[in-house]
């Protein structure tokens, strides 16, 4: 009986090819949260570096969280004749959302619109605190 294979060797290759599926579907999840992340952050740091030459202004970025593709950027404004906080928040969400659909799809869209991919859909939400002498 050379050449056959047996029940338990097909049962245990189809065990393996589901538990390598499932974690390389898991795998790509992760690698796409953190790809997204780097290019929301990359993003509100060029507004940022846009606001500040024009205001005067100095925005820094106190961290990127991301909850169940709902990216937030929390920011510290200071100094300078500052923008109002809605001027800030369009910037940088509108920025951030361009470098992701970048990150993610390969080129830049003409508007900003919260990204759709096969795991979540993407938004930017951007808190504000302002820091005063």
């Amino acid at each position: 009986m050379r050449g056959q294979s047996s029940a338990e060797m097909m049962i245990l290759v189809g065990a393996i090819l589901v538990a390598v599926a499932s974690l390389l579907y898991l795998g790509a999840g992760g690698n796409e949260m953190e790809t997204v992340k780097s290019a929301a952050r990359a993003g509100a740091e060029n507004a940022i570096a846009d606001i500040d030459a024009e205001y005067g202004c100095e925005i820094i970025i106190e961290e990127v969280g991301v909850d169940a593709g709902t990216i937030t950027i929390y920011v510290n404004v200071r100094g300078g004749p500052p923008p109002d906080d809605q001027t800030i928040r369009d910037n940088i969400r509108a920025s951030a959302l361009k470098y992701i659909y970048q990150a993610v799809v390969g080129f830049f869209p003409e508007n900003a619109e919260p990204v759709k991919t096969g795991y979540y859909t993407y938004d930017v939400n951007v808190e504000i605190r302002r820091v005063t002498k």
